[in-house]
């Protein structure tokens, strides 16, 4: 799938600096301080910012935790609030756009396309199941690829009338356009994703430092990537 060229985006760029800085703790740490929460509150008709208040503050800028709220029949109805939102700034697409509070059916089509399999799907599941689920997304959506760690946590009272989704962001980026590459162009790539200079890459396949920046000058020019960082998170 070919990258769409900045179709929608309005470059979000928080101030970094204007917060000071707070030991955070990691995905694991927060989704078990919310699990917790979740078990101690099992059976119990509460509001979701109950469970929300047990990680208040301790946030990470790649993090992001949103309640669902399913009262309504049709899951397009659904309401989504944004309790803390993803704030590390990007190029790719507008982060901001797409975490304003709203209903499922209002999305922006290209935030929209992964709602059934990411939002309605597991929030039914767990509703189902009456239990917390933990998963791994790897989704590429108009050529922009999002790698994350998901919780997906039900209304405790099992009602169905609520779900948290929480979220750690690994890692977003550009594929470029489709290209072939060559076994040398591969052998490159996952060098240089290893972390080797152009002379160690040379060394390793007995060329010239020259001859692989040139190789990776090709690679960026076919692909339309400008950044070589972008294409090493890629799948080939």
């Amino acid at each position: 799938m070919s990258v769409v060229t900045n179709p929608f985006v309005s470059v979000y760029r928080p101030r970094l600096d204007a917060a000071p800085v707070r030991t955070h703790l990691r995905f694991a740490d927060l989704s078990r301080r919310m699990t917790d929460a979740w078990l101690t509150n099992a059976g119990k008709k509460i509001s979701p910012h109950v469970i929300c208040r047990s990680v208040q503050d301790l946030f990470r800028v790649n993090m992001a935790l949103l309640i669902v709220d399913m009262t309504r029949d049709t899951p397009q109805d659904w309401q989504v609030r944004f309790v803390h939102t993803y704030s590390i700034p990007t190029t790719l697409f507008d982060a901001r756009k797409a975490q304003q509070d709203r209903q499922l059916s209002s999305l922006p089509e290209w935030a929209s396309l992964g709602t059934e399999q990411h939002v309605i799907r597991p929030c039914r599941m767990v509703t189902a199941s009456g239990r917390p689920e933990f998963g791994r997304i790897d989704e590429t959506v108009y050529g922009i690829r999002i790698v994350c760690d998901r919780l997906v946590l039900p209304d405790p009272s099992g009602t169905g009338r609520w779900c948290i989704l929480f979220y750690e962001v690994q890692s977003i980026s550009g594929a470029g356009q489709p290209t072939r590459y060559d076994d040398v162009d591969l052998s490159i790539l996952q060098l240089s994703r290893e972390g080797l200079s152009a002379g160690e890459i040379g060394m390793a396949l007995e060329l010239s430092a020259r001859t692989i920046e040139h190789r990776i000058a090709k690679i960026k020019a076919r692909t339309g990537v400008t950044a070589f960082v972008r294409l090493l998170s890629a799948t080939w």
